[in-house]
């Protein structure tokens, strides 16, 4: 079983797409400060709900097209102050941060997420609710990571206990690129031609998740279950399931750990891969792991089938 992000990926992102006011920009074509106008707030605000000095690789690209793309604009804010930042929960898969103006008259605030998080922030209509959706799967297919954005402005002094209590305004999407490993595609077929089964699990969605696969040369790469599809199988039927899906989504490390001991479970030695805090639980109950920081570079050791 092998985790995706910084395993079967580079973990190195690049803000490849953006979506704002159905029209979709590429940004590969970007050269220089030549963004269209009505992109400068989707990106202004993804950079906002960012952390300054970011460590994360989706941050970090983030702050990197910004930089270039608004360069020279009133849209880079390095005289804001951070004011508060709310939590990222299970319940609600969006951080929103609350930024002061320099005349400390208003407060801005900017929040990134999950698609259908922010659908949720902005109370999104069923008609408005659905074009985003349709909107994410056409970035999704591509193999993007695909996040929303949006805005609100606050003018009281004491911040709301919850995020909810903002009126958040859609800003669009980002979609974000995160390379194979060169070496991916032939470990994988090696691992097959080695009588081995591989499964892959992220927290991607489906059809994101789907591309990848395709890429890297998965067996049965457009079947997939979600976590939360995972989340309401009971253990038997789980264990029937197991058996003919390679590709799990949507996925937190509670479903790794799962997975793991499903397999276990039918009779299987299970070997994990991985490269994550995250993926611990589930690497110590795999009868074989390895704790991966340059990605896959072959079949898993120490195993003779799976």
């Amino acid at each position: 079983m092998v985790d995706k992000t910084g395993t079967l990926t580079q973990n190195r992102m690049a803000l490849a797409q953006l979506h704002a006011e159905d029209r979709v920009f590429d940004l590969a074509a970007l050269n220089g400060p030549e963004l269209p106008e009505q992109f400068h707030e989707l990106l202004e605000f993804s950079m906002l709900a960012s952390h300054r000095d970011p460590f994360d690789p989706m941050e970090k690209a983030i702050h990197e097209s910004a930089q270039k793309a608004l360069a020279g604009t009133e849209h880079l804010h390095g005289d804001w102050a951070l004011i508060e930042e709310y939590a990222l929960s299970r319940e609600l898969l969006a951080v929103p941060r609350v930024w002061q103006s320099p005349d400390r008259e208003r407060y801005v605030i900017a929040a990134k997420g999950a698609p259908g998080a922010i659908s949720d922030l902005c109370h999104l209509g069923q008609a408005d609710a659905e074009a985003l959706a349709r909107a994410v799967t056409a970035m999704a297919e591509q193999g993007l990571r695909v996040l929303g954005v949006a805005k609100a402005a606050f003018r009281q002094t004491d911040l709301p206990a919850i995020q909810h209590d903002f009126s958040f305004e859609l800003l669009g999407l980002i979609g974000l690129a995160d390379p194979v490993r060169d070496s991916v595609p032939a470990a994988i077929s090696e691992s097959h031609a080695a009588g081995m089964r591989v499964i892959m699990i992220t927290g991607d969605y489906p059809a994101t998740a789907i591309s990848i696969a395709q890429q890297i040369g998965l067996k049965s790469p457009d079947r997939s279950v979600t976590g939360a599809e995972l989340d309401a199988l009971p253990d038997a039927e789980l264990a029937r399931k197991v058996k003919d899906v390679n590709v799990f989504c949507r996925a937190a490390p509670e479903h790794k750990l799962r997975l793991v001991n499903a397999l276990k479970a039918d009779g299987a030695i299970v070997a994990m891969t991985g490269d994550g805090v995250n993926d611990a639980p589930a690497l110590k109950a795999a009868q074989a792991h390895s704790w991966l920081r340059r990605g896959l570079a072959g079949p898993p050791q120490q195993i003779g089938s799976m």
